[in-house]
């Protein structure tokens, strides 16, 4: 059975009103969206996850990017996990915060991400389905372990389908 977590996301903020992200519900993932040598103007630059410190001190951690180019035009959103039946224990939140920053970061190759430190073999990306809901710019409305992951790498099998049933 999939893990299915839903994000709700809001946005855009500035980098100066990074600051107002510091409410009890102020965890989750964030995209920074900005200019790129290469990919150009308002492009996903990178993400980033907010599980043991609200956006406004995670964000506070980041630096480097006022040296980006168009450093002004910088925007941030912000996804927070939603759901019906409460908030999960720290442990699961966190847990959950870690496997959509993972997924989201493989599905999308952020110019700024560096993949390198994220298992894709890990199986417990493989039941997991991502719904971003909201502001969720240029990030896929669906993200799955299924195709996102390694689950389905081994082609053992593997066949076209045929009208020859010999």
């Amino acid at each position: 059975m999939p893990t299915i977590v839903h994000l709700q996301w809001e946005g855009p903020y500035t980098w100066e009103g990074k600051g107002k992200l510091h409410k009890p519900s102020d965890y989750g993932i964030y995209a920074i969206y900005g200019c790129h040598v290469l990919y150009g103007v308002d492009t996903l630059l990178y993400i980033g996850k907010a599980s043991k410190q609200t956006f406004a001190v995670r964000l506070s951690q980041e630096v480097g990017w006022m040296w980006e180019r168009d450093f002004q035009r910088m925007t941030i959103y912000v996804g927070r996990l939603h759901g019906w039946d409460g908030t999960p224990s720290v442990a699961a939140w966190e847990d959950q915060i870690d496997r959509v920053e993972k997924l989201l970061i493989l599905a999308h190759m952020p110019a700024y991400n560096a993949q390198k430190s994220i298992d894709y073999d890990d199986p417990r990306l493989q039941e997991f389905h991502i719904l971003n809901w909201g502001c969720h710019r240029n990030l896929l409305p669906e993200v799955s372990g299924w195709r996102h992951s390694s689950k389905y790498d081994d082609e053992t099998g593997y066949k076209a389908f045929t009208t020859d049933k010999s």
